[in-house]
Parts: structure tokens; sequence; C-alpha cells
């Protein structure tokens, strides 16, 4: 027999198509009412069997189901656990990191040159504050911060910390390098001088251009018999010379060397004091020379004739060394308001001591020479 409705074949005794469902009407051999009950009873029978096991697949679907549900959350719970724990180790890997860095010097002064270069002066000055913090005499911060001071206008800052770092450490060239270039930007010349004169060998041949040497002279002081002329040779290009002959210290208001010869003509002491100014303003030390000058005195005149008696028409006459003039007198000393001699000269009547002296270009006279004379007319 066939289903009535999707004609499936159907197997003696089934009550239901087990294709689409549908109720099998079996024509009974016997059409009994005990046949029509009994059909009736396992349609029934079928019916409820049907009911239950589709109960049960939906009380299984739904066990299944919440088992499903049960396996996502554990594993959504497990997810979520292990995210947690990633995010829990990375959040103390940062710490650790943050610790490390915050408590590494050598991060801060990397991370403070960094925000230095690239003019983030306020950034800069905050990290190399924390470097301090872990090592406050280390120069290097010491002069990074000094660096950031001057470019935010706090130059007093920057000085004085330079200036600590040379007190703590008198060979440190960098220190010694930005203080200076600090000092030449505002134009301090007499601070570089001071500096350098209180620094190490070591650092005036690190830094020679702010050093300005003293001029060689071409003599020394001393006690000499002549006038002296003096010029100076120049260890460096582009300064200028002063000098004083009062033993003044000299400055650049005193008299400039033009290249010209410095005389020294005074007799007694002359004390000559000079300095040079290189280009920058920087002085050198003050040089100091003693000269002093104790010119001879001249040599005599010679007076001729000698002693002796002589008729009217006798002269005398005056030879003068060289370069002095010749004063003379009779019966007294001459000096040099006395009589100038220019040419030779009358005895006078009756006995009289002929004086003379020599006086040379300096003022220094001779000793005084005479010759005695007689005329008595004859």
């Amino acid at each position: 027999m066939k289903c009535k409705s999707c004609g499936t074949e159907l197997k003696k005794g089934v009550f239901f198509c087990p294709v689409c469902g549908k109720e099998v009407q079996w024509v009974p051999e016997y059409n009994t009412l005990e046949n029509i009950m009994r059909l009736k009873k396992a349609a029934e029978e079928e019916r409820h069997k049907k009911e239950l096991e589709a109960q049960r697949e939906r009380e299984r679907a739904k066990r299944q189901a919440e088992i499903e549900r049960r396996k996502k959350r554990k594993k959504r719970n497990i997810i979520l656990g292990m995210v947690a724990a990633i995010a829990a180790a990375c959040a103390g890997v940062l710490f650790y990191i943050y610790q490390k860095q915050n408590n590494s010097f050598d991060f801060q002064m990397a991370q403070a040159e960094t925000k230095f270069s690239n003019k983030d002066y306020e950034e800069a000055l905050k990290y190399v504050e924390r470097a301090l913090a872990l090592l406050p005499q280390n120069p290097q911060a010491n002069i990074l911060e000094a660096k950031i001071y001057m470019q935010n206008g706090n130059f007093g800052a920057a000085e004085s910390i330079l200036l600590s770092v040379i007190k703590a450490d008198s060979e440190n060239v960098n220190a010694y390098g930005e203080l200076l270039r600090f000092y030449e930007e505002n134009k301090e010349p007499e601070k570089i001088q001071k500096l350098m004169e209180d620094a190490s060998a070591d650092i005036r041949t690190s830094y020679p251009e702010y050093i300005c040497q003293l001029p060689q002279i071409s003599q020394k002081g001393g006690d000499f018999t002549k006038e002296q002329e003096l010029t100076f040779d120049k260890f460096q290009a582009d300064i200028q010379i002063y000098y004083t002959l009062d033993n003044t210290d000299p400055d650049q208001s005193s008299i400039p060397y033009e290249g010209n010869p410095v005389h020294i003509v005074r007799e007694g002491k002359t004390t000559l004091k000079y300095i040079a100014y290189n280009e920058l303003g920087i002085a050198s030390e003050i040089g100091t020379e003693v000269y002093t000058l104790t010119y001879p005195i001249p040599d005599p005149p010679s007076i001729t004739p000698t002693s002796g008696r002589y008729t009217p028409d006798m002269t005398i006459q005056v030879t003068a060394p060289e370069g002095c003039e010749v004063y003379y007198a009779f019966d007294s000393t001459p000096t040099q308001q006395s009589e100038r001699y220019t040419g030779p000269v009358s005895i006078p009547q009756g006995e009289h001591i002929f004086m003379a002296i020599a006086v040379d270009s300096r003022g220094k006279i001779s000793r005084t020479v005479s010759e005695a004379y007689v005329n008595y007319g004859w």
C-alpha cells in the first residue's frame, strides 16, 4: 500500500507515513468495532510515542545547547582570564621598565639630550633634573643643565653651575669651554681673563684663542749710559699693545704702540709698563721693565794758549767736545748762564783766570778747566 499524500510505499501495520507523517488509512479485512478500536489505540500509541520522542529530542537539544553554552562560557572565561593575565603581565613589565628607566641615569640623560637637541628646553630640564637626583655631582648632567639655563635666559644660574663644576674638577675641558663661550657671547673679556689666569696649563693649551700673550720687548730693563730704543715683537696677530712710562698700569686708554720705537731718554729711573689686547678684548698680563739711565759727564773743553804772560793781541781759543757747548767766565766759575763761547776771546788787561765748562745736549756739565793769563799791555 502507498501513502495517499506522498506516494511512499508503506509497510504493513504502519499508521503514519514515515516521510510526510500523515495518518495511514488501512482498509481492515474485517470491519469490526474491535478492529477499529484496536487500530485507533495503536494510532494513539504511535502518536504518543512520537510526541515522547519529540519531547526527548527537544530536551536532548536543550541539554546539548546548555552544554554548548557552558563550554562557550568556560572558554570565554578562560580567554578573559588569559587576556587579564597577559594584561597584568604587560602592565608589570611596563611598570618594571618605567621604574628601571625612572631610576636609570643614562636613560634620563639620553632623553634630556634628545629634548635639548629638539629645543624642547622645558622637557629637557625635567629629564636632567631627574638625572641629577640620581647623580647630583655628575659633571655631564650639570653642564647640560647649565646649557638649558642659558637657553632659558637664566645666565646667573648657568654661570654658577659651571663654576661649581670647574671648582670640583679643574681639568674639565667641557665646563671651561661652555663658560668661556658664555663669557664671549656676553662680551665679558675680564671674566675670561680671570678664568684663564687660574686655569691649568692643559686648559690653557686647549683654548689658546681665549689667551692674550704678553709681547716680547727688544730690551729688558737695567742700568744704561745711553738712551734706549724699544720695540715689541707680537706672538699673536691682531693684538694691540698699550704702554705707560710713569709707572701706572696701562689699559686701552694708554699710549698705543704703533710700531715706532719707544724712546727712553730721561736720566734716572723710568718704569715702562705694557699690556696687549686681542680682538676679543681679552688682556694679557702687564709687563714691567725699569730702565735706569746715567749719562756720563762730558769731557772738559781744551783751552789755548796755556797759562802765562801774553801781549794784548793774544786771544784765547777753546775746543769743545763733540756735541757740547762751551760756557766761560773770567775769575769765577762759569755756568750755563755765563757767556757762551762762539769764537776767540781777547785776554783782558791785568791778571785774570779764564774758566770754561762743556755742556752736552742733555745738560750734563763737564768739570771746570782754567788757565791764568797776565796782560800788562806792554
